[in-house]
């Protein structure tokens, strides 16, 4: 019924903003999935995997996650302009994918070693750290979708 209401310039933004945080989602879990199957391979198959890792957090996770990002911010400064008040849950948004930024950069950085030096015990904290994230993502999820307390 919301959706009814809204305005029509808020569309793209809002658009832009589900598919990032979509692809960042998906992404993180790969990153994920990827890390631990590395962990778990024969050096030969473990040293392809840490490289995919690396390029699935490059290529695809840091321009999904400027895509939600900037998709948010977006949309937050049409809903709410200038000093406007905003619900708690989209304060949750933020306390998820501000940090989240800085998750990102290590994890990446933490990927691009262990994709470099074959021995890197560093490698073991990638798939780890996608988790965390993973379980922050899932709740800023539930709280855009659910909107509680509102």
């Amino acid at each position: 019924m919301l959706a009814a209401i809204r305005p029509d310039s808020w569309n793209l933004p809002l658009f832009l903003h589900v598919l990032g945080s979509t692809l960042t989602f998906g992404a993180t879990a790969t990153l994920a999935l990827v890390g631990f199957s590395g962990l778990r391979s024969g050096p030969e198959r473990a040293a392809w995997l840490r490289s995919l890792a690396f390029r699935i957090g490059g290529y695809v996770l840091v321009p999904a996650f400027i895509l939600m990002r900037g998709g948010a911010q977006w949309i937050a400064n049409k809903e709410y302009p200038g000093n406007a008040k905003t619900p708690g849950w989209l304060d949750v948004g933020f306390i998820v994918t501000e940090p989240g930024a800085i998750l990102v950069i290590v994890m990446l950085i933490l990927a691009w070693l262990a994709a470099r030096r074959p021995g890197f015990r560093g490698a073991v904290a990638v798939p780890w750290l996608a988790s965390v994230y993973l379980l922050a993502l899932g709740i800023a999820w539930f709280a855009m979708s659910a909107k509680p307390g509102s």
